[in-house]
């Protein structure tokens, strides 16, 4: 995210400092999940194969590789995302998706995709590093369940423009 926060400092019409401009990345590092489509809650799903879909603003979104195998995917990919200082940016959207045939997918889906966990996450602060396993929720019928879980981490870095 790019800061265009230029302030001269004067003494005797002499410029002595200039702050400089500079862009905000998030390093991202998404691990695993655990808890997905549990066998004994959801005996009829038998393609067990996820993806991560993230974003910090929903017209700029991410997705990992998909895993296939077991409710416990793994993924451990790394990521950079450029942040838009224009933008509010508080949390990091995280949507764990299942493929499969149509029969095994929510009700009214025809692509075959369904949303088994999301989460909201705070960013950390600048130059902090946050890293845990955040709680997922699914939906079902009008209201969220809590089920499974993500693990990841995150970092906010400061990238000096010269």
């Amino acid at each position: 995210m790019k800061t265009m926060n230029r302030r001269r400092m004067f003494t005797r019409n002499k410029r002595i400092a200039i702050e400089k401009d500079y862009d905000i990345d998030l390093l991202l590092s998404i691990d695993h999940a655990e808890g997905l489509d549990n066998p004994s809650t959801y005996p009829s799903v038998t393609t067990r194969d996820y993806r991560v879909v993230f974003w910090v603003h929903p017209d700029y979104q991410l997705a990992t590789s998909r895993d296939l195998g077991s409710p416990d995917p793994v993924w451990n990919q790394k990521c950079r995302m450029k942040l838009d200082k224009s933008r509010d940016c508080k949390f990091l959207y995280v949507e764990v998706l299942r493929y499969g045939s149509s029969s095994e997918s929510n009700p009214g889906t025809s692509n075959g995709m369904s949303l088994v966990g999301r989460a909201q996450i705070p960013l950390p602060n600048l130059s902090s590093k946050t890293d845990g396993r955040y709680g997922l929720v699914r939906p079902k019928d009008d209201e969220y369940k809590a089920e499974g879980h993500i693990t990841l981490s995150m970092k906010l870095v400061k990238i000096d423009i010269i």
